[in-house]
């Protein structure tokens, strides 16, 4: 039987979603803005001090 694929949202509309990146760039933007700190001072500490250990 040749059916017609109906769409089984039952006159739902879907939710609104922006393409793939649109949302990437617009955070690359906000961050890029901001001056607040993104990683928390004590990780980011302990990562620096192992790095630092290869320059010693």
């Amino acid at each position: 039987a040749a059916r017609k694929s109906a769409p089984t949202t039952g006159g739902m509309k879907k939710p609104h979603r922006y393409r793939p990146g649109t949302v990437a760039l617009r955070e690359l933007r906000k961050y890029q803005k901001s001056t607040e700190l993104l990683i928390r001072k004590l990780p980011f500490q302990r990562l620096v001090r192992e790095i630092a250990q290869d320059f010693k």
